[in-house]
């Protein structure tokens, strides 16, 4: 299946070399941008399997379109790029999602890998996205008390535990038990816990929405 790259990147040529090398390679839908306004109008965030963002570009700041992407739970995995092997701006790229540095002039081989892993992490990102889906359409179908008892036992409670602060009888909450695995579709008390983590019911408590981070 062929992936989508994004490539933003003001060089002075007509395209990039990255285009070119990709477009030799096959296999991949190639998208060049020469800023980063011009990308996030084209609305190819959810599309998009890798980004190739080069941070130093003319009248603009790469580093704050990451800032931007980090506020999205549909952006692609990001490769950054640069003329310089800038320590501190690799580091802070870094700490706003990127997944990789790559200094130009870069080989082929090193470019095409980069984008392999990148395509990679975002096959795992959608993959745990479905799962969490899935669980969250299983825990929703639940009622209050069966969710209170399976937050409990996502917290490592014993029966008893969960009992006293459910002001419920121990054989009552074994009863819980029994119909959270069935209606969660779950064999075992592991399984049931994988999907109440995976559904965003956290140990203390409280339901949050969990997201991967791309970045």
């Amino acid at each position: 299946m062929c992936k989508t790259i994004v490539i933003v990147d003001g060089d002075k040529a007509s395209e990039p070399p990255s285009t070119y090398l990709l477009d030799a390679c096959g296999g991949y839908y190639v998208h060049q941008f020469r800023t980063p306004h011009a990308y996030l109008a084209a609305r190819l965030l959810a599309r998009a399997d890798c980004l190739l963002l080069e941070l130093r570009l003319r009248g603009a700041d790469g580093l704050e379109l990451l800032r931007t992407l980090a506020k999205h739970k549909d952006s692609p995995p990001v490769v950054v790029t640069s003329d310089s092997g800038d320590v501190p701006l690799a580091v802070e790229a870094m700490k706003l999602g990127a997944i990789d540095f790559l200094v130009k002039p870069f080989r082929p081989a090193t470019l095409l890998q980069a984008i392999d892993e990148a395509c990679a992490r975002r096959e795992e990102w959608q993959r745990r996205a479905e799962q969490q889906r899935r669980a969250a359409r299983r825990v929703s179908t639940l009622s209050p008390r069966l969710r209170q008892v399976l937050q409990g036992i996502a917290r490592g409670q014993a029966n008893k535990a969960i009992a006293h602060d459910l002001q419920l009888s121990v054989r009552t909450v074994e009863a819980y038990r029994s119909q959270l695995r069935a209606k969660l579709g779950a064999r075992t008390t592991a399984a049931a816990i994988q999907i109440a983590l995976a559904a965003g019911l956290d140990g203390s408590g409280d339901d949050r929405r969990r997201s991967e981070a791309p970045h």
